[in-house]
């Protein structure tokens, strides 16, 4: 008696023997995951998201094949990324596997960054694919990358200025090119946040003006007579316009227009005679008004007899009767 049907029978069976050895050959976990040599990342201190370039992405050749529909077949993990590793010393990011069948990942950081404590940071990285077996055992991982991460700056803090108050002396009846000069730091990391890009006078209505580098000036010719002293306030601005946080005060001192001449000395002097020796001038000096003299002569009569004095560039005092 003929069986028949076995030919047919034995063909399918064949086929399905042949197509389950081809997925156990599938599962074999044969390459290791592939990633760039090389990222440059840029974050935003006080914020998590890494803008990475090029995009962080792992792929494996031992991604399974897509088989016919027909076919209940389970298909094993070892083409897919499990997982990134970052290695170094108190790095404050982490990588995470976005979709482990594309290989996608991110970089953010764990912790808040700071720029001004530190500007960059530099790792490695690896892929990790999700091994052979259903406890992901013989997984194979890529090779280190390099990741370099810039943190950009945030503008923080505001101008300080060096000093808590200013002061100087001017003359009456002069115009300076620059009195005094205020200045202001500020602790941002960044060149644009960090840097002072200009001064303001905050006192309506003075005589003076304040450059972008901090130089204070008259406008006009001061009047002793007019004010003897004037009070500013000054402010700074760094380049991301933040205001100093707090302003500083500014004394301006006006004197008088001097002339040089011999200062000190009384014109009427009164004398008891026997009463011994009597210093006529003992607090007598010549103000030179800060100007170069050579010489200056003053003539006096002291008991009907006239003295000239005389004082030399060497600051000798000599007296002619």
């Amino acid at each position: 008696m003929r069986v028949r049907g076995v030919k047919p029978f034995a063909s399918a069976v064949g086929l399905l023997f042949g197509l389950l050895c081809a997925v156990e050959a599938a599962k074999v976990n044969k390459h290791k995951p592939w990633i760039e040599t090389t990222y440059h990342g840029i974050v935003t201190e006080n914020d998590d998201k890494v803008l990475l370039d090029p995009p962080l992405i792992a792929l494996d050749k031992d991604a399974p094949l897509r088989y016919a529909e027909s076919f209940e077949v389970t298909f094993t993990k070892e083409g897919e990324i499990c997982g990134f590793r970052i290695h170094g010393q108190n790095v404050p990011f982490e990588a995470v596997v976005l979709d482990k069948s594309t290989g996608e990942g991110v970089i953010r950081a764990k912790d808040k960054l700071d720029c001004e404590l530190q500007k960059e940071h530099t790792f490695t990285i690896q892929a990790y694919d999700c091994g052979e077996g259903p406890d992901g055992g013989n997984m194979k991982k890529s090779h280190k990358a390099t990741v370099h991460i810039q943190v950009n700056d945030m503008n923080e803090y505001s101008p300080v200025f060096k000093e808590k108050s200013y002061k100087a002396t001017v003359i009456e009846g002069k115009k300076y090119d620059s009195i005094l000069k205020v200045e202001a730091v500020d602790a941002d990391c960044s060149f644009q946040f960090s840097q002072i890009c200009s001064y303001e006078i905050v006192t309506p209505d003075v005589p003076f003006t304040v450059d972008k580098d901090g130089n204070i000036k008259n406008t006009e010719k001061l009047n002793y007579s007019k004010e003897r002293m004037y009070k500013l306030t000054v402010t700074a601005y760094d380049c991301g316009k933040n205001r100093a946080s707090e302003d500083v005060l500014v004394k301006i001192n006006i004197k008088p227009t001097c002339k040089p001449s011999w200062q000190g000395f009384n014109k009427r002097i009164e004398y008891e005679p026997g009463t011994g020796s009597l210093a006529l001038f003992p607090s007598m000096h010549l103000e030179t008004c800060e100007e170069p003299i050579t010489s200056i002569q003053a003539t006096l009569f002291v008991f009907g007899t006239q003295f000239k004095i005389f004082w030399m560039k060497t600051g000798r005092l000599e007296t002619v009767p």
